[in-house]
């Protein structure tokens, strides 16, 4: 072992060497009837590791978030949200209401491994494409139902969106200071983690059809899985019988634990759990003599005396520059970061260089940049090679590759309004520029 450790994981994980390697669920398909961002985002961890993602929406307008985007800035005419949570998939406009549309459907299904849907509860059984009639037609099927709560119960038809499920869960009402409304959390984790979640029982589910031989259907909710999330909370609530207090920046269990504002203007947070790590800021703060002090040499003797603790690492942290901080925490063994806005995070070259800021060349709107896997493989890794594409653009290559349709067959099914394609419409059409009658996969 001549080379460091360092250098030998640098180069075991290099982004460069992604496309050279063999993606880990490759011979995976799977079927996306899901909209809006949950269920999209669960589809999207299958396609990022390498699974075939077909994507089937409403021939037309298709699904309701190519109409919705951050503060409505459309890129190339296509929503940004898209973009997100719709990567590396097939796009199938198929009419599953019409008979042949169904038809088509059952015969991917047949084909497939796992199907993904987050509609109400009930709708797909009544459409005729729920888990009890796909499992007759293929029994090792993996159905993921995602709801906001639950496929059963007295909830099923509550309607859902993220803040819906963050207020319910209990998730808002531990968020933000005590004297101030519940805050809720300002991106959408009801939604991206219940779509990591999902995932994730989803790769559970594979493993047990792998040994068994058993398909089976997984009910995941975002109310649910937030909750779980809550932690140790629903300890503290049933043993001690009261409410959680709203706690802004500190933790419930660790002192110090906070953010404050460094010389230079950033928001520093600062935590030390053990008493070691304590005695390190201390030297940090040219206040050794604190760690021996009767009022913090302990982490209960800290807790009960927080207030004028913060205090004391509040007037150090106002005189020292954020970085100074940053220096000192890797040097004495104390947890320090600085709270650093979404440019800074974009711009972050240790990032870059680790594929977590992805830039990569999307066949339709040119040079792209997204969030890249945080899970990093050594063999089999994750990657993104395109963001999303119009309503039903890979028609023809589902129907040709997987299910042996003619150019005749497939026209015929257009003209039946069995099968169609995107309306001229912003979120829907190509973008300016771009011809699809020259792109192969759209030909094919």
């Amino acid at each position: 072992m001549s080379e460091d450790y360092f250098g030998w994981t640098e180069r075991l994980f290099d982004p460069e060497q992604t496309f050279l390697k063999p993606e880990a669920l490759r011979g995976i398909r799977v079927l996306d009837l899901s909209q809006v961002l949950i269920g999209p985002e669960t589809a999207s961890l299958f396609a990022e590791f390498g699974a075939e993602v077909i994507k089937i929406e409403p021939p037309g307008m298709g699904e309701l978030l190519r109409s919705v985007d951050i503060w409505s800035r459309f890129w190339k005419g296509h929503s940004q949200g898209v973009m997100w949570v719709q990567r590396n998939k097939y796009f199938f406009g198929l009419n599953l209401k019409h008979p042949k549309g169904k038809a088509i459907f059952y015969e991917l299904v047949k084909q497939s491994d796992i199907v993904v849907e987050n509609y109400v509860p009930g709708v797909m059984d009544e459409l005729g494409v729920g888990y009890r009639q796909l499992r007759e037609m293929n029994p090792e099927i993996i159905y993921i139902s995602i709801s906001g709560f639950g496929q059963w119960g007295e909830r099923w038809n509550w309607p859902s969106w993220d803040a819906a499920a963050q207020a319910a869960s209990g998730a808002s009402a531990v968020s933000g200071y005590q004297e101030r409304v519940p805050a809720k959390l300002p991106y959408y984790p009801g939604d991206m983690l219940g779509g990591a979640a999902a995932f994730m029982v989803g790769m559970a589910a594979l493993y047990h059809r792998e040994r068994t031989g058993e398909g089976q259907y997984i009910d995941v909710t975002q109310a649910e899985n937030l909750a779980r999330h809550l932690s140790f909370i629903w300890s503290y609530v049933a043993k001690k019988g009261e409410d959680w207090k709203r706690l802004g920046n500190r933790d419930a269990s660790i002192s110090p634990a906070n953010a404050f504002k460094s010389a230079d203007g950033r928001v520093v947070t600062i935590t030390a759990l053990t008493d070691g790590q304590f005695r390190g800021l201390c030297e940090a703060m040219g206040r050794a003599e604190l760690a021996e002090d009767e009022r913090f040499a302990t982490l209960p003797a800290r807790l009960r005396n927080r207030d004028e603790l913060e205090r004391i690492i509040e007037e150090w942290v106002s005189r020292t520059g954020s970085d100074e901080i940053i220096r000192l925490s890797a040097e004495h063994g104390f947890s320090a970061g600085v709270a650093r806005n979404g440019m800074e995070v974009y711009q972050d070259e240790h990032l870059r260089a680790r594929g977590s800021v992805w830039f990569y060349d999307d066949p339709m709107f040119g040079e792209m940049v997204a969030a890249g896997s945080p899970m990093k493989m050594s063999e089999t890794p994750g990657r993104i090679k395109w963001s999303t594409h119009p309503v039903g653009y890979h028609n023809r290559y589902v129907l040709k590759t997987l299910l042996g349709f003619s150019d005749d067959e497939i026209e015929e099914l257009e003209r039946e309004g069995v099968i169609g394609y995107w309306a001229d419409f912003i979120g829907r059409k190509p973008p300016e520029g771009v011809d699809p009658e020259r792109d192969p996969i759209f030909m094919w």
